[in-house]
């Protein structure tokens, strides 16, 4: 009889750990959309600007921003936040004289870098002959991976920055 109960004890305790355990990995795995005052936060956050808009649509908030250059539209993706595209609205020119220059730098701020231009800058780091190159857009921030082959068999592959075209890490395969 004693043996019966601490059985039920057991399988009782058993079954209640495994029910909390199973509340606890649900918990966990079911991320709630973010919030149009999470974006808000975010948004503002990052570019310190005015949010004058936020509107919802099927996967994301687009919020409209108006920064020192201009107004750019944001889309912010509603699952895990990450910034999914900026497209400039409206440009201010400011009283000075704008070269063309400087708008082709604000442009390269807001659209990226081109497969060519990530190759080059690739080849400028390491020397050898290109295999392969990914464009990662599902990251914060987005980027290139370009994989080169030099003559000795070795295999380096440079991450390159997609807005800026700057080197972010160079790894070496044997």
């Amino acid at each position: 009889m004693a043996n019966h109960f601490k059985l039920l004890i057991s399988i009782s305790l058993l079954a209640l750990l495994i029910v909390l355990g199973w509340q606890w990995v649900n918990e966990r795995l079911s991320a709630e959309p973010l919030t149009e005052s999470d974006i808000r936060e975010k948004v503002q956050t990052q570019y310190n600007g005015e949010i004058t808009d936020v509107t919802s649509t099927e996967g994301h908030y687009l919020a409209t921003i108006e920064l020192e250059e201009g107004v750019y539209e944001v889309a912010v993706l509603k699952k895990d936040g990450r910034i999914s595209d900026i497209k400039p609205i409206e440009k201010f020119q400011d009283n000075d004289s704008t070269t063309s220059s400087d708008s082709q730098s604000e442009n390269t701020k807001t659209q990226p870098i081109t497969e060519e231009k990530a190759k080059a800058v690739a080849l400028n780091e390491i020397e050898g002959e290109v295999d392969d190159i990914d464009f990662e857009s599902e990251v914060d921030p987005a980027f290139y991976l370009v994989e080169i082959e030099r003559p000795g068999g070795e295999e380096a592959t440079v991450q390159i920055h997609a807005l800026s075209g700057e080197i972010m890490s160079v790894t070496w395969d044997d």
